[in-house]
């Protein structure tokens, strides 16, 4: 019995199919564009309006400091603990998005931070930034 042996073909892609489609989209496209030029005859009086900028200004991003005495300011404003909630649901209710920074004193109890820090979380604040200054250790290298 015979063996047969056979060359394998390489596969190869039919292109044509593919380039007539790329013709008719070509096509297509020339001829969808057209309808620009009749846009531009339609005569329509616009209303004008003068620049009136924004109804509200943005807020600046809010501050709140605490101080090594465990006092409270908001904006350079002296706050109790009970009253900052109330404060920075306003600020939010009036813009959604205000950015609230905080700022705390180096030697402020860890229990202190984590209260105001709580109250900030309750009243809905979601854009909060945690400031602080930068410090080098002695002997240390920046990478």
């Amino acid at each position: 019995m015979p063996l047969k042996v056979s060359q394998e073909e390489s596969a190869t892609i039919n292109l044509t199919s593919m380039i007539d489609v790329l013709f008719l989209l070509i096509i297509f496209f020339m001829v969808g564009t057209r309808f620009s030029e009749s846009e531009g005859s339609i005569e329509v009086n616009l209303p004008k309006v003068s620049n009136g900028g924004a109804m509200l200004n943005a807020p600046k991003g809010k501050v709140i400091v605490l101080k090594a005495d465990n006092s409270v300011l908001f904006d350079n404003q002296k706050l109790t603990l009970q009253e900052l909630p109330q404060v920075l649901a306003a600020q939010r209710a009036n813009y959604p998005d205000v950015e609230v920074q905080f700022k705390a004193d180096g030697e402020c109890s860890y229990q202190s931070v984590s209260t105001v820090l709580g109250v900030v979380r309750k009243s809905g604040i979601t854009n909060l930034v945690l400031c602080n200054a930068e410090y080098q250790m002695p002997g240390a290298t920046r990478r």
